[in-house]
């Protein structure tokens, strides 16, 4: 569960902002947001940026945690630390995908969210 000590980010916006300014402070590269709201129930935005490798992907989930932490928000969830070869980050109403290029390309998330932000059904 994702607690907001201060009104620093009390805006999706806000909040977009600062993870994407913590993923360009680590180098991410490629750095893509989606607006999903209008289309789904799990999060507002979807940001999706590109590691060079294990330990530059693990490494920008860490600090992208340990930024928002220093700006009060806490609780911040991440998933797939152990292979680092794609890393969720769970801000509530921002969620952060950090892939090595090879599963970006594989698995081609812009053009899955960019369907559901235009409200394109899968047929």
């Amino acid at each position: 569960m994702i607690i907001n000590t201060t009104n620093e980010f009390d805006t999706t916006a806000k909040l977009q902002e600062a993870a994407i300014r913590s993923l360009e402070s680590s180098k991410a590269l490629d750095i893509i947001a989606i607006d999903v709201k209008e289309h789904s129930s799990i999060t507002d935005t979807m940001l999706i940026c590109t590691g060079t490798s294990n330990r530059h992907v693990c490494a920008i989930a860490d600090r992208l945690v340990d930024y928002l932490a220093k700006h009060g928000i806490h609780g911040v969830e991440v998933d797939g630390t152990a292979e680092g070869k794609w890393v969720l980050a769970d801000l509530g109403n921002v969620m952060v995908h950090i892939m090595q290029d090879e599963a970006r390309q594989r698995y081609q998330l812009e053009n899955l969210y960019r369907c559901m932000a235009a409200g394109i059904d899968e047929q």
